[in-house]
């Protein structure tokens, strides 16, 4: 007889019950963990991150179905590994498809880094950029970075690079570095240097023998000397090809206290008015007396220029440089809009304060200026009737002729008949005679 057999029929009944007990807390435990789990996929495909991937997640399937091999995704590094990380290529290579990569933390750290490198370490991670696949606008900035950091720690590697950059551009460049720093602290090391360069032929290209790339150098020699040396400033001056000259002015902004006038009398022997007082007007000595905002005490102006030795000749061509620059200012802000008289009466009386004696001049040419600049349709009435205006309350002569004189040159838009008007308002008999001969 079999053991089961054996087994009362209440026992039996007993199994039986708790088994079914058990298959159904089974299922039931089955079914809640279904419902869990379609309730998690319907959550993560109404999240924001799915629904941005729709045709991601579609090429997936269908290479799915192909049996194409989906791309490897690109792991971004943890913000951790990114805060510490000394590896310069990889965090370069994470930025490379970043937009505003400037504000990104890795962009951070890669400062940092530079700052932490040596001179070995930073050559390296520059020679190894070569070969990065990273794109344009980035890399520069990452050289940039680097070539700051080596300009004290290895700085005949960053100026030779500099030179290297440039030198193809034929061009003076906006971003050289600070070469004048290094001749300060080290002046051996950073002529020699220097001085082998133009040895090698490096600079002798371009314009006169010579190329642009050479004035951000010339520039902190001669601004080295001018307190110390001036024969010698002027010298290395004069060497300067006269083409090139002009160039100088966006290296000779910081002039050293005390050689103000001394600065001023280098560029009267070294070039053209014009010229030289362009550079005058974008420097340190006259930062806060001529802007775009034009809110200086005319009397601190006036004080100024006396101090600097300004001749009258220099401060009527300081003038008009500076009225023409605010009128062709003008000019662009005034496209498709209105033209601003208010913004001229402000600007006139402002160098009517400063210099009387070239207000009419600097006055003419800024109206000149505004008409050759503006794209307005009613700017010839606009720069007619000021000009007419300031004519009639007693301004002179010179007023008016920018005007009259660019329209019988052609240099101006602006008809012959209306500048016929004005040169029959010149006071000058013999002045009007002959502007309104050029102007049949």
């Amino acid at each position: 007889m079999k053991s089961i057999h054996s087994v009362p029929p209440l026992v039996v009944l007993i199994i039986a019950a708790a088994w079914l007990a058990y298959l159904r807390r089974s299922n039931s435990a089955m079914e809640q963990e279904n419902r869990s789990l379609q309730q998690r996929i319907a959550e993560s495909r109404s999240s924001p991150a799915f629904q941005k991937e729709p045709v991601r997640a579609g090429a997936i399937a269908t290479r799915a179905k192909s049996g194409e091999r989906p791309p490897e995704q690109k792991i971004k590094p943890s913000t951790d590994w990114v805060s510490t990380s000394r590896d310069w290529s990889r965090l370069v290579l994470s930025l490379n498809d970043e937009g505003n990569y400037r504000s990104t933390a890795a962009w951070k750290r890669l400062e940092k880094l530079a700052s932490e490198m040596t001179a070995d370490e930073l050559v390296k991670a520059y020679a190894e950029m070569t070969a990065l696949a990273v794109n344009a606008p980035l890399r520069e900035d990452l050289e940039w970075i680097m070539l700051k950091e080596l300009e004290t720690k290895d700085p005949e590697f960053a100026f030779s690079q500099y030179v290297a950059k440039y030198q193809s551009e034929g061009k003076a460049p906006a971003r050289i570095g600070t070469f004048d720093k290094w001749l300060a602290r080290d002046p051996v090391a950073a002529t020699t240097w220097y001085e082998n360069q133009l040895a090698s032929g490096v600079f002798y290209k371009g314009i006169g023998g010579k190329s642009p790339i050479l004035l951000p150098f010339e520039s902190a020699f001669i601004m080295s000397l001018i307190a110390s040396d001036p024969s010698a400033a002027q010298q290395r001056m004069n060497n300067i090809p006269p083409e090139l000259r002009s160039g100088l002015g966006g290296y000779m902004w910081e002039v050293p206290k005390g050689s103000g006038q001394a600065f001023v009398d280098l560029l009267r022997k070294s070039m053209p008015m014009e010229e030289y007082m362009g550079i005058l007007r974008n420097n340190s000595l006259t930062e806060y007396n001529f802007s775009l905002s034009n809110d200086s005490e005319p009397q601190k102006v006036q004080d100024n220029l006396d101090r600097l030795g300004v001749t009258p000749e220099e401060r009527s061509t300081l003038m008009v440089q500076q009225f023409s620059e605010l009128a062709k200012y003008r000019a662009m802000r005034d496209r498709g809009n209105t033209p601003s008289r208010e913004k001229f009466d402000g600007y006139h009386q402002w160098f009517q304060a400063i210099d009387p004696s070239s207000t009419d001049r600097a006055m003419g040419f800024a109206l000149r200026t505004y008409l050759e600049g503006s794209m307005t349709a009613g700017a010839q009435d606009f720069v007619e009737k000021i000009a007419m205006d300031y004519r009639a309350s007693g301004a002179g002569d010179e007023l008016l002729l920018p005007l009259i004189e660019g329209s019988a040159n052609g240099s101006v838009a602006f008809p012959r008949d209306r500048a016929r008007g004005l040169a029959a308002m010149i006071s000058d008999a013999k002045l009007r005679e002959e502007l309104l001969k050029r102007l049949n």
